[in-house]
């Protein structure tokens, strides 16, 4: 009876799995860090330590959709400051990464399809001239969409969005809902120089915090223009610092919390995804 009894219990018990999440390390000045090994990384699920098995550099193809306000409040600031820090951002993505480039003043324009040419995107956004509201709720829905279409194993959307007066047509829960089926990750720099409503501002705020929150992105906000270089080289490092990281877990762990520290000075480690057993 005593074998059969502990027979019955092991059957019952949960199996073991590996589990594997996208994680980004930068150390204090926010470089990425390199060269990690699993003895470097000490991970807590629920608050129960787990071994880790493995951490590589995240080499996954990366497809993004990028959103870029072109609306008519931000006028020169479009061509003076926008246009270079876009331009910027994408000559620095990763190795073979694919992007496609929308702009969203007046209506949602795929303006460059994707494509893993970096010199595509200036030309494409030098032709457009500022006009109408600002449509980025709309945009990040369809962008969304046809990401999802898109080969691949990591995709993201940023949006580079000022803060100016909102006219799409979907109302904040639909965005949220229907842009977070894609999978992405949502990264927006929001710039707060343009006079808005607040309800504008409260819709902004409510899906941009609601999506990249949820996604594992992140969120910037900038006072000016000028300062979006910064806001994109910041999001670019954390691009670089990517890593996947592989730990022992059990089958019934559902949605677990994650604590995840590096053994090393003034390191920042944030979970991006938390991916799936494996």
């Amino acid at each position: 009876m005593g074998a059969a009894l502990a027979a019955a219990i092991l059957l019952q018990a949960p199996a073991a799995e590996l589990r594997t999440i996208a994680v980004s390390v930068l150390d204090e000045r926010g470089a990425p860090v390199a060269g990690l090994v699993p003895d470097d990384v000490a991970v807590l699920e629920n608050g129960v330590a787990r071994e880790v098995a493995r951490i590589e550099p995240d080499k996954r193809p990366l497809t993004l959709a990028i959103l870029v306000d072109s609306s008519e409040p931000l006028g020169p600031n479009f061509r003076l400051n926008v246009v270079g820090a876009v331009t910027g951002f994408i000559a620095h993505l990763p190795e073979g990464a694919r992007y496609a480039l929308w702009t969203t003043g007046d209506r949602p324009v795929k303006r460059v399809d994707y494509t893993d040419d970096p010199t595509a995107a200036g030309p494409a956004l030098k032709r457009v001239y500022p006009q109408g509201g600002n449509t980025v709720l709309d945009a990040l829905v369809e962008a969304a969409q046809d990401l999802k279409k898109q080969e691949g194993t990591r995709s993201m959307v940023l949006a580079v969005v000022g803060l100016g007066l909102e006219y799409s047509n979907l109302d904040r829960y639909r965005v949220i809902e229907q842009a977070i089926r894609s999978g992405a990750v949502f990264n927006v720099v929001q710039i707060d120089e343009l006079p808005t409503s607040f309800e504008d501002r409260h819709s902004f705020e409510f899906v941009f915090t609601s999506l990249t929150q949820r996604s594992g992105g992140l969120l910037e906000t900038v006072l000016h223009s000028m300062a979006l270089p910064a806001a994109l080289q910041k999001l670019g490092a954390d691009l670089a610092a990517q890593y996947r990281l592989s730990y022992a877990s059990l089958s019934d762990v559902k949605n677990p919390k994650l604590d995840v520290t590096v053994a090393r000075p003034g390191v920042r480690v944030r979970v991006v995804s938390q991916g799936s057993g494996s």
